[in-house]
């Protein structure tokens, strides 16, 4: 894995690169102080980290996380080469499932103990973290407070998780993890390299997961139809700072009757709204990859024709306009999103409101054209 930094050249304004001189740790101590205080490095996804080299049967694992599911995700940690020194191309791999079978049989209290460690750990200053890598004096508080939403106490620890980081991973181990997927282990591996800048005299961090997987693999079963009421409602309220006087409503529970429906619908207000016409929001990260925003009819031919009629008005807009249905996302604009925690950024919950909006607002001008 190599980095590169373009720089313009002001003479003839084209761009020339310079590779950037990869930087090894020293130890590994270095490596997980590092991940540890920046663990978005870890996977493409979300994770919180609980606990760090907490005592268990085999041994001290590296850093022990919670992902979205309440899954335990254990990182084992080697700096240079992963199958090298201190760690064979056997032991990388093995040593991590020792791991994960004695984390196994942990419920909520047990993984509720290592947490009320690490905090300790934090708060005497062994672990160099600020006081935001515990933000909450329980294991479940914290969890909700990091992905924004709850998890009951039964549904921790359903699976396990196991991803083998070092700073470069041999063809041998990535093939050894891919064949150890294949017979059912939640297996990952990732790189993670720091480089030098010497031009600007910083350092530069990247991260790259070599063997992966689709989340849908470790999806606990109960994630298999999730509604994201939380998110539907952070959604629907920054819609209405955009179209709340159109839609004669400020309070999103003025216009959706339900947030915990699989596709919470809008109901205008106004009273020059016809009847059947809804505006529903469809949130599926995980199960579908996408977001939508969609027009649904539910009140007769007439109203879908007229939103036939001006097709071009909502292809404006970016909107696409089906042609074979007739009732249930009749106009509709879909966002690709693969996982839940871009969902929780205010940037692209506007987005999607703002989109939303442009929808509802169209929707009403073509409906008050034809009267």
């Amino acid at each position: 894995m190599r980095a590169f930094k373009s720089k313009p050249t002001p003479a003839d304004g084209s761009t020339s690169v310079s590779e950037l001189n990869h930087q090894p740790v020293d130890t590994e101590q270095e490596l997980e102080s590092l991940l540890h205080k920046n663990p978005e490095l870890l996977l493409n996804e979300q994770v919180f980290i609980f606990s760090r080299q907490p005592s268990l049967d085999p041994g001290l694992p590296d850093l022990v996380a919670l992902d979205q599911f309440g899954n335990v995700t254990v990182f084992e940690l080697k700096r240079g080469l992963s199958g090298s020194g201190s760690a064979s191309e056997e032991s990388i791999l093995s040593q991590p499932q020792q791991y994960a079978r004695a984390l196994a049989p942990f419920d909520y209290d047990d993984l509720n103990e290592l947490y009320q460690e690490y905090r300790q750990q934090i708060q005497t200053g062994e672990w160099e973290v600020g006081s935001s890598a515990v933000p909450a004096e329980s294991l479940d508080d914290a969890f909700e407070a990091v992905f924004g939403q709850p998890l009951k106490s039964g549904w921790f620890n359903q699976q396990q998780r196991l991803v083998v980081l070092a700073e470069e991973i041999t063809d041998q181990t990535a093939q050894n993890a891919r064949y150890l997927q294949d017979q059912g282990l939640n297996l990952q591996c990732q790189e993670v390299r720091l480089y030098n800048n010497p031009d600007e005299q910083t350092d530069v961090l990247i991260s790259n997961v070599v063997v992966d997987y689709d989340l849908r693999e470790v999806r606990p079963d109960r994630h298999g139809k999730p509604t994201y009421e939380d998110i539907s409602r952070q959604i629907v309220d920054r819609t209405l700072g955009y179209v709340g006087d159109l839609l004669h409503a400020q309070n999103p529970d003025a216009v959706v009757s339900d947030f915990s429906r699989r596709e919470p619908t809008v109901q205008s207000q106004n009273p020059d709204h016809p009847e059947g016409i809804e505006y529903s929001l469809r949130v599926k990260p995980i199960e579908n990859d996408t977001v939508r925003v969609s027009l649904d009819v539910n009140n007769g031919d007439g109203l879908v024709k007229t939103v036939r009629n001006a097709e071009q008005q909502f292809r404006q807009q970016g909107f696409e306009v089906s042609h074979t249905r007739s009732t249930y996302r009749v106009v509709m604009f879909t966002w690709g999103i693969e996982t839940v925690e871009p969902l929780y950024d205010e940037q692209i919950q506007d987005e999607i409101a703002s989109k939303f909006a442009d929808l509802i607002e169209t929707a009403h001008g073509v409906f008050d054209a034809s009267r």
